[in-house]
């Protein structure tokens, strides 16, 4: 044999990255067959969702721009307005298109928090927010944040200046020991809540569908529990079953409720499950069956909520009867 016919131990080698014929798989055999027209269009693809990551990176960073540069002691410190200045203090939140500060009125030195959006924020809620909560002040309810003062920075951010309130009742509870509230905290929680959603029905309207996502909030709270929570959000199905699970014979809202309140809770779903989409509900009805599932399992209303336990007794708004339904100067 001709030794120049002889491979070397170089021919042998395998190309890093090449594979072998043996080792190619289906995938890769169906990519060599592409036509031109196929790669061009997976090229474009690419192409185009390039861009429009390159498109949403460039808007997070102009929007990161367009907010208060603010840091303790230099920066960006004060918003003013036609009313009044405002002093920023501290920085108590911060997301991609807006962030809320703490700050304090030069005026009287009153702390308020001003929260801020982005002008270029692709879907502003801001506007919306401050048309909402101006009309909620004319309620004059104890239940909604108050709206100070808005404004906006030509080209850059908008605000509302509102009255500094705590954490979300969510984040409280979770802070909690065990994670959980008292049910006197739970049941005071239901009827503050309950009468929010009264004044802020004498304004808007979904009036059923609001008091029936708040049994199903009390529910939690009381039993720590709902019977959807292991279900997948996007379970639309798997939610609508469970829904009408509590509303069978009855054995399923005995279980969930077998420690207390399933007499109240029971009768206060049935009597939503009657009224229509237009119908005006009966708060105080309501609110009589709150009180007495806390007069059956001897729950102080009047004592100081689980968070606040230096408190002597429970010091907020006090739920009122027979509230006039219809307010002429919203009309």
């Amino acid at each position: 044999m001709d030794p120049m016919s002889r491979p070397n131990a170089s021919s042998l080698q395998k190309t890093p990255g090449v594979k072998t014929e043996k080792e190619k798989t289906p995938v890769d055999k169906k990519k060599e067959k592409k036509t031109s027209s196929e790669i061009e269009r997976e090229q474009e693809k690419e192409r185009a969702e390039k861009k429009i990551e390159d498109q949403r990176r460039e808007n997070k960073e102009q929007q990161a721009r367009d907010l208060p540069r603010f840091k303790v002691g230099e920066g960006e410190n004060e918003i003013t307005t036609s009313k009044d200045t405002y002093e920023l203090i501290s920085c108590l939140g911060q997301g991609s298109f807006g962030c809320v500060f703490s700050c304090v009125r030069q005026s009287d030195k009153k702390s308020f928090a001003i929260k801020c959006e982005s002008v270029h924020a692709r879907k502003p809620m801001l506007p919306h927010e401050a048309n909402v909560l101006l009309a909620l002040n004319l309620l004059k309810s104890p239940h909604f944040v108050e709206m100070i003062d808005n404004g906006q920075i030509a080209g850059r951010f908008q605000f509302v200046v509102i009255r500094l309130v705590g954490q979300n009742l969510w984040d409280v509870r979770v802070e909690m020991k065990e994670k959980r509230f008292t049910l006197a905290t739970s049941l005071m929680i239901g009827i503050q809540t309950l009468a929010g959603l009264r004044d802020l029905h004498r304004k808007e309207q979904s009036r059923k569908d609001d008091i029936e996502s708040w049994w199903y909030m009390l529910t939690e709270f009381i039993v720590f529990d709902i019977p959807w929570k292991k279900i997948r959000g996007t379970d639309r199905d798997g939610v609508r079953a469970a829904k009408w699970r509590l509303r069978g014979d009855g054995a399923y809202m005995k279980m969930l409720f077998h420690k207390c309140c399933y007499q109240q809770m029971h009768t206060i779903l049935l009597y939503l499950d009657s009224l229509q989409y237009g119908n005006i509900p009966d708060y105080d009805f309501i609110y009589h069956q709150v009180t007495a599932a806390a007069s059956v399992h001897k729950a102080e209303l009047e004592a100081a909520p689980d968070w606040d336990q230096k408190a002597k007794r429970y010091g907020g708004p006090e739920y009122k009867e027979r509230v006039a339904y219809i307010v002429k100067e919203l009309e």
